[in-house]
């Protein structure tokens, strides 16, 4: 056909590589000779060209693998006729104020409602009263988007690259737009990501929905959200297995009066937000400083940062006021690049940053990729879990090593499910569905490995009220046929302890130190009620922060930078404390940590603030105050300052 076959493509000619790419089809007579076999085949072969083959595959792809198959040879840039604005020439012709429909399209929101208010204006005289009436329903739907915070979103903004907190304020304003009646609105924890400021315009739209007849059910923790509601539901009384209750319901003050409610002392006010102790004002920089100097990137202005050293920093401010920009995007990769004696980010002009070896960000993104990946795992619990069954006198009978007890590649693992502990099935015309496996019931070992016990000794008082969980019904078991008649003394097999909670699990491993101590380790980071057995991917952004936190706890950290983006997603006040305490033992062995964060809780903890601002996008961008939280609270100019006082 014209082309090599024994070089690499690189070494093609221009005219060889054209026939790869533009060829015309050649059908030919091959004979084809398969991977196992000695047989050889005829076969009539059509060699079509790549781009044909590409667009063709592209076409008849029907689902995301297909879609997966044929990306890697797709490149996206934008279009050469309309560069990027998706409208035709004709479109982009009128001008109104001066700008086109993509220039306008192109603005932040907070400009467009500016550059909206002129447009009458601007026009004939018999034009205004038309361009009125649509400049006002504009500007009413850009009343809500602004008091919602997102006033730094342009226009032209794909929906995709909205932020889930964006995206559901982005609905929530189009609601309130649509004024339906009888509808049950449900907001998933709505104020998460909202600056204090923009909670305010969040309660609007609550209170605008409900006014016009609808039902607005809330989950939150945001204890200003808590306190506007009509009617509560406490749910408790702790997380996983121990909780599923409702401990409290009814008006505010009476949740609030209520004895048995973990939220009442927050409605009341019974509670100080400051829990910490913190240094003094005058020690806050005697430990050394971190002192960073930008140009701009995006709206952050040139910037001269400047971090104590082995305190805990929080960096406020209100949505896209650049907070992400200056610890992920600037001080991170800065840190990273001078620990390895690399190159500064081209934007970071300075950083002075003596003994810091290590910078680690502990954010909310899944751990693991697929369901093998389970808290025991990670947490380097479960290979001594393994370790301690082979040593069993039933595993040494049966002839059962450690590693026969992994349920990736050992022999004790279900064959049905290969270890995973659930199956997919097939459904025609549909998406496919995983269900629980059905022979080993999510345990995901098969059921010889229920025949191999390891005698334990729970914790005591203890035994009288350990459930021994397992997930095989076949096979359930009372307390009571599992212990022994000496007292205390339980026999456990490895499926039945990977089914076992955190805390559940400390009280019997006692005579497994390293166990023991990583258990423990967990619990004091409040993840107590965490199955061993439970995949990583699903745990929610909060929780696989603290996860990823467990294997720094206990080690001096005095080289080192911890950076958290708002931890507290998620969390019950109460386990925003916890959090705290996770961030006290990070800052008494030496480390540095920065929060970026909007709860007042961990920013009145802080040791030092920056606050950015004043706004968000181009109004945004700045350092519009530093200091202790009392010193936020009396500076003017800042909006994070108003919420502390």
């Amino acid at each position: 056909m014209g082309v090599r076959t024994n070089v690499p493509f690189s070494e093609l000619t221009p005219e060889e590589r054209d026939i790869v790419f533009n060829g015309p089809a050649v059908k030919k007579h091959i004979l084809y000779k398969p991977k196992k076999g000695d047989d050889f085949a005829e076969l009539d072969f059509t060699y079509f060209n790549a781009v044909y083959t590409v667009e063709n595959a592209l076409a008849k792809a029907k689902d995301e693998k297909g879609l997966k198959r044929v990306a890697r040879f797709l490149k996206e840039g934008p279009c050469a006729d309309c560069s990027g604005t998706r409208l035709s020439a004709v479109a982009r012709a009128p001008h109104v104020r001066g700008l086109n429909l993509a220039e306008a399209g192109a603005m932040t929101l907070d400009a467009a409602a500016d550059w909206v208010r002129g447009v009458p204006e601007s026009l004939r005289p018999d034009m205004r009263p038309m361009a009125t009436n649509i400049c006002e329903s504009f500007l009413d739907v850009a009343r809500r988007l602004l008091g919602l915070g997102l006033g730094y979103l342009a226009l032209d903004r794909a929906g995709a690259t909205l932020s889930t907190g964006e995206r559901q304020r982005v609905q929530l304003a189009r609601a309130v737009r649509n004024r339906t009646t009888g509808v049950l609105y449900v907001l998933d924890e709505p104020s998460i990501g909202l600056h204090p400021s923009n909670v305010d315009g969040l309660l609007g739209v609550m209170y605008d929905l409900a006014a016009d007849g609808n039902s607005v059910v809330v989950v939150d923790h945001d204890v200003r959200v808590l306190k506007a509601c009509d009617h509560l539901i406490e749910m408790g009384l702790v997380a996983g297995a121990e909780g599923g209750h409702v401990i409290a319901q009814g008006t505010v003050g009476e949740v609030a009066a209520n004895p048995s409610s973990r939220i009442a002392p927050f409605l009341s006010d019974q509670v100080s937000a400051r829990i910490r102790e913190r240094v003094a004002e005058s020690q806050v920089f005697s430990l050394g400083h971190i002192r960073m100097t930008t140009s701009q990137l995006h709206t952050v202005k040139p910037l001269d940062v400047d971090i104590p050293r082995g305190r805990l920093v929080a960096v406020t401010g209100v949505s896209g006021s650049g907070k992400t920009t200056v610890v992920l995007e600037s001080l991170i990769p800065a840190l990273k690049a001078q620990a390895a004696g690399e190159r500064l980010p081209e934007h970071v002009l300075e950083l002075k940053a003596e003994g810091i070896n290590r910078a680690n960000l502990i954010d909310a993104t899944p751990i693991g990729a697929n369901v093998r990946s389970t808290v025991a795992t990670y947490a380097d619990i479960h290979d001594e879990l393994r370790r301690a069954f082979a040593r069993a006198d039933d595993a040494k009978a049966g002839g059962w090593k450690a590693g026969d007890f992994s349920y990736n590649t050992g022999r004790l693992r279900c064959p049905t499910c290969d270890g995973t502990g659930s199956i997919s099935l097939d459904v025609q015309f549909l998406p496919d569905v995983t269900i629980e496996c059905p022979d080993c019931g999510g345990s995901r070992y098969a059921s010889e490995a229920d025949a191999i016990r390891r005698a334990v000794k729970a914790a005591k008082g203890k035994a009288a009220k350990m459930k021994v969980p397992d997930k095989r019904k076949a096979a359930k078991e009372k307390l009571s046929e599992a212990t022994d008649q000496g007292g205390g003394n339980i026999s456990l097999s490895l499926p039945q302890l990977m089914a076992m909670s955190v805390d559940q699990a400390l009280a019997v491993t006692s005579d497994l130190k390293k166990v023991h101590a990583r258990l423990t380790t967990l619990h004091d980071l409040g993840l107590g009620y965490l199955t061993l057995g439970e995949p990583t991917p699903a745990l929610s952004g909060g929780e696989a922060q603290r996860l990823k936190l467990a294997s720094e706890m206990g080690k001096a950290q005095s080289d080192a930078v911890f950076v958290f983006d708002e931890p507290t997603i998620g969390l019950h006040p109460f386990d925003v404390r916890v959090l705290l305490g996770v961030f006290d033992r990070l800052v008494a062995s030496g480390a540095t940590v920065v929060v970026i964060e909007h709860d007042l809780d961990v920013i009145a903890n802080a040791d030092w603030i920056i606050d950015m601002g004043p706004g968000g996008g181009e109004s945004g961008g700045r350092i519009v105050a530093t200091g202790t939280p009392e010193q936020i609270a009396a500076n003017p100019n800042s909006i994070t300052g108003r919420y502390l006082r």
